[in-house]
């Protein structure tokens, strides 16, 4: 029997084992909300993990939206609740496909653009999604990547528009701007 369960795990694929990971720690996706059409506030996501097959370039950065941080309880509860409706879309997943050899060939310090076409899964919906980020091999062999500008995300690709009436309401707010701007700098080793 040994020798059975040990000649399964060794068939086992060893994809996944040649991944980079995300430094949640060296990390941070921020975004900005405008309310009524003045008022512009910085907010971000305290969990974010992912990673990247060194393999294949398949990349993913799923987001916590438990772990949103708009400095204000009451309304960090109620963006839980009402926009991201937290207890049936617990997480905001972002998939892209990065060439591996345009990570595998930069050597420490040198920097390269990349262009990030993927998709979005957000709130049981999903949408095209771009980045256009800057990605440095740093000394530890760990990539930095950076964008270079935000990517602009709308509630209505994500069926949002009713949380965010629904925030506006219950802040007596004159209204909430449907789009938000979104980056990023995240460290994946």
């Amino acid at each position: 029997m040994k020798k059975l369960i040990y000649a399964f795990v060794l068939s086992l694929p060893l994809s996944g084992l040649n991944a980079l990971e995300l430094n949640n720690d060296l990390s941070v996706l921020n975004f900005v909300t405008v309310k009524n059409d003045t008022v512009a506030e910085l907010m971000t996501f305290e969990s974010l993990s992912g990673t990247i097959d060194e393999e294949t370039g398949d990349a993913e950065l799923s987001v916590d939206l438990n772990s949103i941080a708009s400095g204000i309880n009451i309304r960090n509860k109620r963006m839980r609740e009402f926009l991201f409706e937290i207890d049936t879309f617990p997480v905001a997943i972002f998939t892209t496909s990065v060439k591996k050899a345009k990570l595998k060939d930069m050597v420490v310090g040198e920097q390269k653009s990349l262009e990030l076409k993927g998709k979005l899964a957000l709130h049981g919906q999903t949408a095209p999604l771009e980045f256009n980020v800057i990605v440095t091999k740093r000394a530890d062999n760990s990539y930095h990547a950076v964008t270079t500008s935000p990517a602009f995300i709308s509630a209505n690709s994500f069926d949002l528009a009713p949380g965010v009436d629904k925030l506006r309401s219950l802040a007596g707010l004159t209204n909430i701007d449907l789009v938000v701007p979104v980056t990023f700098s995240v460290v994946f080793q």
